[in-house]
């Protein structure tokens, strides 16, 4: 199959199942302090998210090279479906969670079969791996649209759920439409074997891993800390949130070219630096609007470092491709348990910029760490 029509024909189905993908971070800690959660329930929804991804990967994985790359892929969009409706029907903490946990299925079958499917190519992974994110991005970006019309027009609760149902609707399409025009890829019907990851992809996923505590523990207090820091209220926190939302569903196939063109070790060297900065200005900034422009560097950071170490990661997989990148996003998932814990518990008891601290402090001693992975990149260039 031509390399460019297996990506693209994923653009719609990613489009349409992101929709929510981009304001839930933003509107999943409003919607449960409005419920009554605290704190720690809201972050800890993070944790479990990445709880049940860790469980399911390794079965999902093994599925993906036995069963095939489309039927894991129409499978995660059915779990979005049904996760969408249960937001849309959540009053209380069972069903918030619930569909927390569908999600996570959804989300650990439409990584694990798009993955494989870049590593089935292998042909140009950091550009394929940034246009997939792209697609998922810019469907944040309508949905971010979406909210606004919804929301501006009812209470948050009534308005949640019928963005909810509306997003559901969406992802019903999806799955019809994949069901009719994804096609597998060459590598689908390779039997399950035993992935035989080097040393080198073994260091790159506890890389990721420890990356993942960091980010996670920042990114699960993303939209409370605005609100204690700036008193903002949903518009505020929505208009500081959407530049880095523009901005990264419009350059993440640059990046990818950046990577494969400009070499590995540069990449990751640089991403690191834009990370552990942009952290320590967060806590500095004296408005919601300085926040959210360093919060976009901290998001094309994050982003550019994922891109690459995947890439990296996915090269010259062969046999059980799709068990490796399960236990790869395995790594990242036990970090994003661990973090939102950890980001959580900082904000509560320490101070609400102890886990921008925390984790800035964290990337500076990975920067300097960095020429100790520096030979397991292979295929970097100098």
């Amino acid at each position: 199959m031509n390399n460019e029509k297996a990506i693209e024909r994923m653009a719609l189905p990613l489009f349409l199942v992101s929709l929510p993908l981009t304001f839930i971070d933003v509107l999943l800690p409003m919607y449960t302090s409005e419920l009554g959660f605290t704190p720690v329930q809201i972050t800890g929804l993070f944790s479990v998210f990445s709880f049940f991804l860790v469980g399911m990967k390794l079965l999902i994985g093994r599925l993906t090279d036995s069963k095939g790359r489309k039927f894991i892929f129409i499978s995660g969009i059915l779990f979005y479906v049904f996760s969408y409706y249960f937001y849309a029907i959540s009053f209380n903490v069972t069903y918030v969670y619930l569909a927390t946990i569908l999600e996570a299925v959804a989300s650990c079958c439409i990584g694990i079969s798009t993955y494989s499917t870049v590593a089935d190519l292998n042909d140009s992974r950091g550009h394929n791996l940034g246009k997939i994110t792209g697609y998922s991005n810019k469907g944040g970006l309508v949905g971010i649209a979406l909210c606004f019309i919804v929301l501006n027009n009812s209470a948050l609760i009534d308005g949640w759920h019928r963005l909810f149902l509306i997003c559901a609707t969406a992802s019903a399409i999806a799955a019809v439409y994949s069901f009719i025009n994804i096609k597998n890829t060459a590598a689908d019907g390779f039997a399950a074997a035993k992935p035989d990851l080097s040393l080198m992809k073994q260091k790159i996923i506890i890389l990721k891993l420890i990356i993942s505590i960091f980010t996670s523990a920042v990114s699960a207090v993303f939209v409370l800390y605005p609100k204690s820091r700036f008193n903002a209220d949903l518009l505020e926190i929505a208009i500081a949130f959407l530049l880095p939302a523009v901005v990264i569903a419009f350059i993440s196939p640059a990046l990818g070219k950046i990577s494969d063109n400009k070499g590995y070790r540069k990449s990751v060297t640089i991403s690191v630096s834009l990370l552990f900065v942009s952290l320590i200005l967060l806590p500095f900034m004296s408005s919601i609007y300085l926040y959210g422009i360093i919060w976009t560097f901290y998001c094309i950071a994050q982003a550019f470092f994922g891109i690459t170490l995947s890439g990296i990661f996915t090269a010259d997989l062969k046999e059980g491709r799709g068990t490796a990148v399960s236990m790869y996003t395995i790594g990242i998932n036990i970090g994003n348990i661990i973090g939102p814990v950890i980001g959580g518990f900082l904000f509560q008891n320490i101070d609400i910029s102890a886990p921008f601290i925390f984790s800035g402090a964290a990337f500076a001693v990975i920067l300097l760490s960095i020429p100790k992975w520096i030979p397991l990149l292979a295929g970097d260039k100098p």
